[in-house]
């Protein structure tokens, strides 16, 4: 959750007033800000690029290279609350590059699309094979990077580190950074995502571990305005084997087994639930250690999924993809989830999709 000050909850729960900014950084001149007419965005940590823009901005918006324009201009969206005393605080929401301008004529909106700097770099792909070796995954994720977006800052919110032996990746560029099985995130166990600001942050899986930053209740005072809970089979596994693919010659490593043992989790492997079990093989898995973590991260952004939590709510635009929230419904008692998706617009309240551990009868 992004950081905010003491008056942000209570004005939430009580005198909620939008406000919003939207600044267009051009390929030529300087930043301005434009009138905003509508915005919506879905920040989702199950996607490659995390942030989605859909915004429209007023007809006398400037264009070309000097403004809107998909040659490289920016849009940098801040969204949060007017707190009626001339004063307001913005949370920013995302750094998009342009990648669709539409115009209706006359007198017409500039409707504009635009992406988070993951895209940046995936579109970055390798002009030819690329094999590296490193002592240093997280380094390697930041050569990466920059080698993509020369001027972004890199943040590193964990120390869960590795070597990487010799690997060659194709051609994509983000596939080697994170979301495939081949990727340096996923072999080290974090991810790799852009912020509000642009800026890369790279961070452990969120797990129900994690401390809970903002509860979500009905009634006075409260904040949610409907609820819908599911459950599906769909991805899920509780046991994963993971082993090195020594393309090397030498011998791999594994197989290293992780499973579901919570007693109390409706998906562990002893259960009624049963054993469904995932396969994960990479070259970056260079010793035992290696292996263990990557099990584990897998498995905490598999466990949960059979159990879902799809709620709206007023907007909180300091939240996000990967915070734990402590879900409080009227009829059943209060839940800790992990939020997946939010999307929030200028028209209304906010959607999130979570998941959640939490066995059928169980609370927090």
């Amino acid at each position: 959750m992004w950081p905010v000050s003491a008056r942000w909850d209570p004005a939430l729960r009580h005198t909620y007033r939008p406000a919003a900014r939207a600044t267009v950084i051009p390929p030529q001149g300087a930043p301005f800000v434009a009138r905003l007419l509508s915005w919506s965005v879905t920040a989702d940590r199950t996607s490659n690029t995390r942030r989605t823009l859909h915004a429209t901005l007023a007809p006398e918006t400037r264009r070309g290279l000097d403004g809107v324009t998909v040659q490289g201009a920016y849009l940098q969206l801040d969204v949060g609350i007017d707190y009626g005393d001339g004063s307001s605080e913005l949370i920013p929401q995302g750094l998009f590059r342009l990648d669709s301008e539409d115009t209706e004529r006359p007198g017409g909106g500039i409707a504009v699309q635009g992406y988070g700097r993951e895209k940046v770099v995936a579109d970055d792909r390798f002009l030819t094979p690329r094999t590296e070796r490193n002592s240093s995954a997280l380094d390697l994720i930041e050569v990466l990077l920059l080698e993509s977006v020369t001027d972004a800052v890199v943040v590193r919110r964990t120390t869960r580190d590795a070597v990487v032996p010799y690997t060659t990746w194709e051609r994509e560029r983000w596939e080697a950074i994170d979301g495939t099985d081949a990727s340096l995130a996923r072999a080290v166990g974090v991810e790799v995502w852009a912020d509000g600001r642009g800026r890369f942050v790279i961070s452990a899986v969120p797990t129900l571990a994690d401390p809970p930053v903002w509860t979500v209740d009905a009634g006075r005072g409260g904040v949610l305005v409907s609820a819908r809970a599911s459950t599906s089979t769909d991805g899920v596994y509780n046991v994963v084997v993971a082993t090195g693919d020594a393309s090397d010659g030498t011998v791999p490593v594994g197989p290293i087994i992780v499973q579901d043992q919570t007693p109390t989790s409706p998906t562990r492997a002893s259960g009624p639930f049963g054993r469904r079990v995932r396969h994960y093989s990479s070259p970056l898995l260079a010793t035992p250690d290696q292996a263990t973590t990557a099990a584990h991260s897998l498995l905490a952004n598999s466990l949960g999924l059979a159990r879902g939590l799809a709620f709206t709510a007023v907007p909180n635009p300091a939240l996000e993809p990967g915070d734990v929230v402590r879900v409080a419904v009227p009829d059943g008692p209060p839940e800790l989830h992990i939020i997946d998706k939010i999307q929030l617009s200028s028209n209304g309240a906010m959607s999130c999709d979570t998941r959640s551990t939490k066995a059928d009868d169980e609370g927090v």
